[in-house]
């Protein structure tokens, strides 16, 4: 994605764990992160640079919005990545899209960018390495203790490095790690039991 090499990307996000996934994995697409802000007061600045953006709706109790107002008149493109629904967007801000948390990144790209790029235009990670932010999110979103999601991602590798050859053809690397989280997980929990 040739667009973004060197494009400004604005993160407003207060939960660090979210806003570290989505600064690396702009970066790793050659953007250059602004923030990742907190509030809508450490925002305010990058919002004059930003080329786009990603929003997310509520700042610890602090509405976002005076971030997608200014980047409305600036003609910046962004979206609200939000565990919100459309609902709580003012009628003026309707027009931006609303993508939930547990969206994927590459649907980002394309609401943040949709005459430029098709979803099969998108590349997909193809190293399992590009992965590890995201598989690393998903287990702290599932047990939220960061060491032991941390052992729950390295298991899931581990499982992953004995079920490669099983491995379906037709499921991309992203999903099967997934799913082979959720596996590792649920063993996991079982011994606990």
């Amino acid at each position: 994605m040739q667009f973004l090499i060197g494009a400004k990307v604005l993160i407003v996000e207060d939960e660090f764990v979210v806003a570290d996934d989505l600064a690396r994995y702009f970066s790793g697409l050659g953007a250059t992160i602004l923030g990742p802000a907190r509030s809508v007061v450490q925002a305010r600045p990058y919002a004059e640079q930003a080329d786009a953006a990603v929003l997310d709706i509520d700042l610890n109790g602090t509405p976002v919005f005076p971030i997608a107002d200014r980047l409305v008149e600036r003609g910046v493109p962004f979206v609200f990545f939000s565990a919100h629904d459309r609902n709580v967007i003012p009628s003026r801000l309707e027009h931006a899209a609303n993508l939930l948390k547990s969206a994927d990144r590459r649907k980002i790209i394309a609401a943040l960018f949709p005459a430029g790029t098709r979803q099969d235009q998108i590349d997909e990670p193809a190293d399992v390495l590009s992965l590890l932010p995201k598989l690393r999110l998903a287990a702290r979103l599932m047990l939220g203790d960061a060491s032991a999601a941390d052992r729950l991602v390295e298991t899931t590798l581990e499982l992953a490095i004995r079920e490669v050859g099983d491995r379906p053809a037709d499921i991309s690397t992203e999903r099967w790690l997934n799913y082979l989280l959720q596996i590792s997980a649920d063993k996991a929990a079982d011994l606990l039991n």
